[in-house]
């Protein structure tokens, strides 16, 4: 007969794998909220340097009178502002360059400044106005395109039709530009971007085994290019094309590809979003909790990362994102944590009781200690399939009714202008307005279409603005005393701030006054 010894030591033991496991509950789930706030201001700091450059070329081109130069310049800012996903922004410099070239006569300017009004329009999911655009600037490239930047540009209007006219199922259209594309970039490798969009064709014509095979052939350009949003989109693609087919497990490995390159590399593309949904929907048919749990929480990190670089996403776009599906999975998981910690404390605190007993115990006849061991693990087996058996806790929904109350009492806070305080903070406001804390933010996220930071922010470029408007001399103050006078903290707080809401730092703008 087997020899049962429970020593002191190997309780011990166990009591510690216990509390690591317990500890390893608790930081399950977390969002990234932190990195995406890490990545943002890394961006910002590597594209700070590029902004001044242009501001600078700006105000020289004004001082020379120099419109050829502006009108560049403002292609190059608006280039800027789309790239960093500040479409407002983007719209007005491209407009400006617009206007400017219209004025010279310039057409090769002019013609650009459209295409970027056409790629911003298309990031905001105007998708008509989009095309118009580029068509409607794609017979002066066409005829000017021995001319290796209006060649460049070509090329791209016309993959960008054929990719868009797809997108909105006007297939004749789109096939008719990529033969174009086609024929126009023969022997090259911009040849496998248009055989990309051959193989996109064919998958939204769903003759998928020409898909499939077409764009498995393009990829491995992709890759060879370093181009790697090409590449995990493309891959995306091939997902979906076996998932048309009812082929889930070979497509949840492709979509399971996209979700790792896009989280490795930091691709924040929209269309890659269909991948997140996929693995949650297999995980939800297939998988366990813990797969879908985590699969939920890739899906919240990668909106929560999109937002921050979107941060001018308008509000019917973000109603796009927030859909049904994602609040009541936000919902769950937020319950399921809170359950699965309160059971998991009440599992180790019934541990711990049973493990004194068994402590106690050691010394009794081997038989009882054995009985009585095996007693605990049925019962820690039972606990355990309680946690995996238990229900779905049912979605709740909090939303907050505006009250006129509630309004007149923040405009009377604005009035009063206690946001020039460089201290002030959310829980000040929610003393001053005597309410809570989440209710407060959400007020303001709906009523002002903003965060708090922004909402504060914006009060205090207002106010400075209105003070340059009525007092002149407030042009000869230093940026750190412009900074300190609207309740900055720092020079560069209050500089990002003046950018975003005016599109020019501070300096530029008093020299333009």
């Amino acid at each position: 007969m087997l020899r049962f010894i429970i020593s002191e030591n190997s309780f011990l033991k166990f009591i510690t794998v216990i509390l690591f496991i317990f500890s390893s509950i608790n930081t399950f789930g977390k969002t990234q909220n932190d990195k995406a706030e890490f990545l943002r201001q890394k961006n910002n700091d590597l594209v700070e340097e590029n902004l001044r450059i242009i501001d600078s070329t700006i105000s020289t081109a004004y001082r020379l009178n120099d419109k050829v130069v502006l009108s560049e310049a403002y292609i190059e800012k608006g280039n800027y502002f789309l790239e960093q996903r500040n479409y407002n922004n983007a719209l007005k410099n491209f407009t400006i360059s617009k206007q400017l070239s219209t004025e010279i006569k310039d057409d090769f300017t002019f013609y650009s400044s459209l295409v970027g009004i056409a790629k911003t329009k298309e990031s905001l999911h105007e998708t008509n106005e989009s095309i118009t655009l580029y068509e409607t600037s794609l017979p002066y490239f066409e005829k000017h395109k021995e001319q290796p930047k209006s060649f460049s540009i070509y090329l791209s209007i016309l993959g960008k039709l054929s990719y868009l006219y797809s997108k909105t199922n006007h297939l004749n259209k789109s096939d008719y530009y990529n033969k174009v594309e086609l024929s126009e970039t023969v022997d090259t490798v911009n040849y496998q971007y248009a055989l990309k969009n051959k193989g996109i064709i064919d998958f939204y014509k769903k003759d998928y085994n020409s898909a499939f095979n077409t764009l498995k052939k393009a990829q491995q350009v992709f890759w060879k290019q370093n181009d790697i949003k090409w590449y995990v989109i493309s891959e995306q693609f091939l997902g979906e094309i076996l998932y048309q087919q009812n082929r889930n497990k070979e497509a949840i490995q492709y979509f399971e590809n996209v979700v790792e390159f896009s989280k490795q590399y930091k691709i924040l593309d929209e269309e890659l979003r269909l991948s997140y949904e996929r693995v949650v929907e297999y995980n939800e048919k297939y998988g366990n909790n813990r797969d879908k749990l985590l699969s939920v929480n890739d899906l919240l990190s990668f909106d929560s990362l999109f937002y921050v670089a979107d941060h001018t996403v308008l509000k019917p776009n973000l109603e796009k994102y927030e859909n049904t599906f994602l609040k009541t999975e936000r919902n769950l998981l937020k319950e399921k944590n809170q359950y699965f910690k309160r059971t998991s404390f009440l599992g180790l605190v019934a541990i711990l009781i049973f493990g004194g007993i068994v402590f106690y115990k050691m010394n009794q006849k081997h038989q009882k200690k054995k009985n009585y061991l095996q007693k605990c693990l049925d019962e820690i087996t039972i606990l355990e399939l309680d946690i995996k058996e238990e229900n779905q806790l049912e979605k709740t929904k909090f939303e907050v009714e505006i009250d006129e109350d509630f309004e007149q009492s923040l405009q009377l806070f604005e009035e009063q202008k206690m946001f020039l305080n460089p201290k002030f903070s959310l829980n000040d406001l929610v003393l001053e307005l005597n309410a809570n804390r989440t209710i407060v933010s959400n007020y303001i996220n709906r009523s002002r279409s903003k965060n708090f930071n922004q909402y504060i922010n914006e009060l205090r470029i207002n106010h400075l603005l209105k003070r340059f408007a009525d007092e002149p001399n407030l042009k000869k103050y230093t940026i750190d005393a412009l900074a300190e006078e609207t309740g900055f903290n720092s020079r560069k707080t209050f500089s990002d701030a003046f950018l975003e809401h005016t599109g020019f730092r501070p300096s530029n703008y008093i020299k333009f006054l």
